[in-house]
C-alpha cells in the first residue's frame, strides 16, 4: 500500500482546485480558441455559377483581445491571383447564447451567426440572385489541434443539395 505524505495530498488538492477552476471558469467564448496562432491556408475554387475557377493561399493570424471578448484575425489571401485582405472578428452573445463573424474588407464587410460544435466551425450565408435565394457555407473540419479541411458550398434548393465551390486545408504554424 502506498502512502501518501501531505505534500502529495496538498499537489492533488491543488491539481483538483485547478482542474475544478479551468472547468468553471471555460466558457462558451472559449470556444474561439481554437483560432488562436498563425495560419497558412490552402485550396482550389472551382468554377460554378458563384465561384471562380483559380488557387487560394493565405495567411491569419488571430488572437484575442484585450478583455478576452473578441478573437480577431489579421488574413491576408490571394485567390486566383488577386490579393484578398481582410480582418475577420469572432464573438459570443451570451444574450442569444449565439456565435458571432463579422469579415471587414475595405469595400464590404458581411455578418453571420456562425456554429460551433467539437470538430466543425459552419459559416452560413445567403443572399437572392435573380429571385432565387442562394445559400453559401463553409465548413471547417478540425482533423487534430492545429490543423482543418475547409471546403465552400452553394445551394439554390434550400440547403437541400450542396454543390462544391472550393476546398483546401490549414495548418497552425506557430500559437
Amino acid at each position: 500500500m502506498r502512502r501518501y505524505s501531505m505534500p502529495d495530498i496538498g499537489r492533488a488538492a491543488a491539481a483538483s482546485v485547478a482542474l475544478l477552476f479551468a472547468t468553471v471558469a471555460a466558457g462558451p467564448i472559449d470556444q474561439l480558441d481554437r483560432f488562436a496562432g498563425t495560419w497558412q491556408t490552402q485550396g482550389t475554387f472551382v468554377e460554378t455559377p458563384y465561384s471562380t475557377a483559380g488557387s487560394a493561399t493565405g495567411t491569419a493570424t488571430c488572437a484575442w483581445s484585450t478583455d478576452h471578448l473578441y478573437m480577431i484575425c489579421q488574413q491576408s489571401n490571394v485567390l486566383a491571383g488577386k490579393q484578398d485582405d481582410d480582418v475577420a472578428i469572432y464573438s459570443y452573445d451570451d444574450a442569444s447564447q449565439a456565435y458571432k463573424f463579422y469579415s471587414v474588407r475595405a469595400s464590404r464587410s458581411t455578418t453571420a451567426t456562425i456554429t460551433i460544435d467539437k470538430n466543425t466551425v459552419t459559416y452560413p450565408f445567403s443572399f437572392t440572385n435573380n429571385g432565387e435565394t442562394v445559400s453559401i457555407r463553409t465548413l471547417n473540419e478540425w482533423t487534430g489541434p492545429d490543423s482543418y479541411t475547409w471546403r465552400s458550398e452553394f445551394s439554390t434548393d434550400l440547403g437541400k443539395t450542396w454543390t462544391l465551390m472550393a476546398s483546401g486545408t490549414s495548418q497552425r504554424t506557430s500559437h
